[in-house]
């Protein structure tokens, strides 16, 4: 769950699953802080006065990130059968040892472990599923797989090893436009029955899913898709965490079967499949050669990773890799490094590793777009030979398989390791979680493929190799933790024309439409956004 609190306003953002065309399935946790007891109706859950439920699909922001909220009407809060025996099971008796959320110290309201014995709101934000229904022409974004007029019960079950998708809206208040809807892979990595259903035939309709697949704070709700065929698999819950700090790098799903059966009183409409998740072999041999095209960029005593994009030395890194170590900020003349501060260049050919010292700076960018130019003196090529890493042209590009969400795609770079070490590019694996786009172009990758400090300028390939993005970082928390799955790349789309049109003669006027990228864009790079606009409280009527 993300928060955010302005002006006494508290609002919390979560993901979730559209069923059908007026409904949308999320995780209680996220309504539990606005939940109260009905008196009149004895355990039936509803929200406080002076609070409201927002949706936002992401058919519904338009291109200049302009979000249409439409306000959603909570039908009921129910239970999913199960998953608090599951827990049980999961935590051994012992809750003094487990908290739920994702705070370090302190369990998530709603999700007392000492009350799983019974359904209630203190428990609500473990298992509790809240139903929200849309006003009449709300598009929601997937529905579930079935049959036509009926609920599909009879989906595919869970088993150790099956791939799966978690799709969600991480840090989603932060910047709806950039953050709606991404995704992180993995596999089912245990199933926990509860104890009733131990030896049941049917155990796994109720049982708890485990996945080693990342999801990040507002993705909890969101769905889960099996990667085979595309079918709803379940809905992701809030994260189980140790209260010793020990890392608890699994993720729990509440399975589809258990979610059909405890909304099955609201469901009425046809349903329709997920789609497929991007399915790839992987050329291994490309991607040790791209590997050769990486090397390590060190500035004074920080290190950064570069890659070499022509045969005559050119390297393209980051910005803001040499942003504080320079003299002159401005490109109308050469970028030049402040006294002391040294520049040198590793790379590590087949053969062999050689540090390059006298690199000149050609260009650092000014704006968003956090993309700088290195020149290696052609004498120092390695042997007549230096690997580099073509960049694709628009025309190439347009008649290749773009890259687009679900896309496996591989992190080369030196992060981790310092100058010192000697060990070569890491290789990092994950998916395509998003691909943000303006005016029909792609503006920005985000990739679940691991990236840990001195990737900065490190290089995004898909499974042949090919040049697929410049990384730029990763997303960390408030407290500056970094979060090594979400990470952020410039799309070889957004520089292909200006860098190749550089490299041709190497007159740096193509490279000036860097500083100037459109508006929109940088509102994208710089995660601006906005929560939904609330009237003041004094006319929001009660709905108790």
């Amino acid at each position: 769950m993300f928060k955010n609190n302005t002006a006494g306003y508290s609002t919390f953002t979560a993901s979730g699953v559209a069923l059908e065309s007026d409904l949308v399935v999320t995780s209680a946790s996220l309504l539990r802080p606005f939940l109260v007891d009905k008196l009149s109706t004895y355990g039936e859950m509803v929200l406080a006065p002076h609070s409201g439920v927002d949706v936002l699909f992401e058919n519904d922001i338009d291109d200049d990130g302009v979000e249409r909220w439409t306000q959603a009407e909570l039908v009921a809060v129910v239970e999913a059968e199960g998953m608090l025996s599951s827990i049980r099971r999961l935590t051994g008796h012992d809750a003094s040892m487990w908290l739920f959320g994702w705070s370090a110290t302190k369990s998530q309201v709603g999700t007392d472990l000492n009350s799983i014995h019974r359904f209630s709101l203190k428990n609500v934000g473990i298992s509790g599923l809240a139903i929200l229904r849309l006003p009449p022409g709300a598009r929601p974004f997937t529905q579930v797989s079935g049959s036509e007029g009926r609920i599909p019960y009879q989906l595919s079950m869970p088993s150790v090893g099956k791939r799966l998708t978690l799709h969600g809206s991480g840090f989603g208040l932060i910047a709806p436009s950039v953050l709606i809807n991404n995704i992180s892979q993995g596999v089912v990595a245990n199933i926990i029955h509860p104890y009733r259903a131990a030896r049941r035939a049917d155990q796994h309709a109720s049982s708890l899913v485990l996945t080693d697949a990342k999801f990040l704070p507002g993705m909890e709700g969101g769905a889960v898709s099996w990667d085979e065929t595309g079918e709803l698999a379940g809905i992701n819950m809030l994260p189980i965490r140790r209260t010793d700090g020990e890392p608890v790098d699994i993720s729990l799903v509440i399975p589809v079967a258990c979610i059909i059966s405890a909304i099955s009183p609201y469901i009425t409409g046809p349903k329709q499949t997920l789609l497929p998740s991007h399915f790839a072999a992987l050329n291994t041999t490309s991607l040790m050669v791209a590997r050769q095209a990486v090397t390590m960029v060190q500035v004074g005593q920080t290190w950064a990773s570069g890659v070499v994009v022509s045969k005559h030395g050119h390297i393209l890194t980051n910005a803001h890799v040499f942003t504080s170590f320079l003299d002159n900020v401005s490109n109308s003349t050469l970028p030049t490094l402040r006294s002391g501060v040294s520049l040198r260049v590793r790379i590590d050919s087949p053969q062999n590793q050689q540090w390059v010292d006298d690199c000149d700076i050609v260009f650092v960018s000014e704006s968003c777009w956090d993309i700088a130019i290195i020149k290696i003196p052609e004498t120092h090529v390695l042997n007549g030979f230096l690997p580099y890493l073509p960049l694709r042209t628009r025309g190439e590009l347009a008649s290749a398989k773009p890259i687009m969400k679900g896309a496996p795609l591989f992190a080369i770079g030196h992060g981790i390791f310092g100058p010192s070490s000697g060990v070569l590019p890491l290789i990092t694996s994950g998916v395509c979680s998003k691909v943000v786009t303006h005016n029909q172009q792609s503006v920005m990758l985000l990739s679940s493929a691991p990236v840990h400090r001195g990737n900065s300028g490190g290089v995004l390939v898909d499974t042949d190799g090919h040049f697929a993005g410049l990384v730029t970082g990763n997303g960390k928390t408030s407290t500056g933790r970094t979060i090594t799955h979400l990470n952020f790349a410039i799309p070889l789309e957004a520089m292909t024309d200006a860098v190749n049109a550089y490299l041709v003669d190497e007159d740096r006027k193509y490279l000036e439409v860097l500083n100037s990228p459109p508006t929109r864009v940088d509102d994208i790079w710089s995660l601006r956004g906005s929560a939904p606009v609330w009237e003041p409280l004094e006319k929001v009527t009660s709905k108790l």
